[in-house]
């Protein structure tokens, strides 16, 4: 299993953390959706810049994979800062128990930024590809 160091949880809490933050200051409008059980619409907020050209549900998704992606970060620095504090007196099935659950929630963060980013740099490179809308036509 892979583990990562206190550097590599700071480097990802990090980055979601700048990622949340730079698109709370995005541009936003609201699209139409579909409701997915009981038909009809309803309208999402969406980033213009970076994800217009593609669904909602991906931006979605994308927002939910940051917010793992920082809480399974902290949730492993937190424990990774107490495995030499709180484990000393104990069982050395529970010091196993403290390392296997640090490592998943490591590991989980690094599947979440992971996914966020390839996500954000999915939508970029569409953003980027993507023909820019046609000029108005000239005043008569």
């Amino acid at each position: 299993m892979v583990f990562l160091s206190r550097n590599h949880l700071e480097s990802i809490l990090l980055i979601s953390f700048s990622i949340a933050a730079i698109l709370i200051t995005l541009p936003c409008e609201y699209k139409a959706e579909e409701n997915g059980g009981g038909g009809g619409t309803r309208a999402t907020l969406v980033p213009t810049i970076i994800f217009d050209s593609l669904p909602p549900s991906t931006f979605h998704v994308f927002v939910l994979s940051l917010l793992f992606a920082f809480t399974s970060s902290l949730s492993a620095l937190l424990m990774h800062d107490t495995r030499d504090n709180g484990t000393r007196n104990k069982s050395n099935y529970s010091q196993l128990l403290h390392v296997v659950i640090t490592r998943c929630f490591g590991c989980s963060s690094l599947a979440f930024i992971t996914s966020a980013l390839a996500i954000l740099f999915r939508a970029l490179l569409l953003t980027a590809t993507s023909s820019p809308p046609p000029p108005p036509p000239p005043p008569r």
